[in-house]
């Protein structure tokens, strides 16, 4: 693996003599995938070059105040320049290349990420496993090598992304790198109350009755160490919610005394289930999720099993049974 320092290095040079730049996330992106995005894109412009940000699929409507977010263009197709047009497209946080939803090999891609397991797709591979969040990364790399000062509405950005992948400070890679990094964009303007108010506290009404759908659900086995909850396809109709509103409902499995893993079971089809695991220090569900060619942290991570909710539900209890 490329140091990180070198590979920030080789990133800064790339922007350095670049143009025109494309920036993408994984698909359903989160506070990081977002919040790193656009904090790069904003660097990039103040740089005087163009950048734009695209990504696959929606997300959660309270995303939309970390600044430039009404910018961002969801499409399923990637711009019809692609891949001539650009110096480079960044893929933030994303550990294979397919969780992009977007066909960007062969092209210039730089792979930004922190997640174990990342297969190393990019022309440039910028890895960190010890970076906190995405964000903090991209943070790094301006400090180091770009040197662009921080206005409150970079900063705002990179707070989101530090704020959501620490889980709000509370998980276990909030490290002192990530209280050095949250005093820096503080400094720089971000105001952590008004981001936590505006994420934790702006939930929509369908978000909260689709958790109460999902709660109904919930089982724990009889050992106590495995929490799951399942979502229906009809929950989203019957709670008027979107698909952006399932953030955050497998964590209160977790949030069990005693429970070790939980899984939220979203069913695709009759023949499909997306899986989202939580595991408290200790237990890798990352190796769980490898097995179906999903991936993450070893505390969170995600797959696509390829069996209908009920038998999807069995397989899952089965092998995270051995795990724990």
């Amino acid at each position: 693996m490329t140091n990180p320092d070198t590979a920030a290095q080789e990133v800064a040079e790339r922007v350095r003599v670049g143009r025109n730049f494309l920036i993408t996330s994984h698909r359903n992106p989160d506070g990081d995938a977002l919040g790193s995005g656009l904090g790069l894109q904003r660097l990039i412009r103040r740089l005087g070059k163009t950048a734009a940000m695209q990504v696959r699929d929606g997300f959660n409507r309270a995303l939309y105040n970390i600044p430039g977010a009404h910018e961002v263009a969801v499409t399923d197709t990637l711009p019809p320049d692609y891949p001539n047009g650009y110096d480079a497209i960044f893929t933030m946080e994303c550990p294979e290349v397919e969780r992009t939803g977007y066909p960007v090999l062969p092209g210039p891609v730089v792979n930004i990420d922190h997640h174990l397991g990342n297969t190393m797709y990019g022309e440039i591979n910028y890895l960190d496993l010890e970076a906190p969040s995405v964000g903090e990364m991209v943070m790094q790399l301006n400090r180091n090598f770009l040197r662009v000062p921080l206005d409150a509405e970079t900063a705002t950005a990179f707070y989101v992304s530090l704020a959501s992948d620490t889980g709000f400070f509370r998980y276990h890679n909030t490290t002192l790198r990530a209280f050095q990094a949250a005093e820096e964009l503080v400094r720089a303007g971000a105001v952590p109350g008004d981001i936590s108010l505006w994420i934790n506290e702006s939930n929509s009404r369908g978000s909260i009755k689709l958790l109460g759908l999902c709660l109904t659900t919930l089982e724990v086995t009889p050992d106590g160490k495995i929490a799951t909850i399942e979502l229906p396809k009809h929950f989203f109709a019957d709670a008027g919610a979107t698909p952006e509103d399932t953030e955050g409902i497998v964590n209160y499995g977790r949030s069990i005394d005693g429970v070790l893993v939980s899984a939220l079971l979203k069913e695709i089809d009759d023949k499909t289930t997306r899986v989202s695991m939580r595991a408290k220090p200790g237990i890798d569900v990352q190796a769980v999720a490898s097995m179906f060619g999903g991936g993450g942290h070893k505390a969170a991570s995600g797959c696509t099993m390829p069996f209908g909710m009920p038998e999807a539900k069995r397989k899952l209890i089965s092998i995270l049974e051995q795990v724990v």
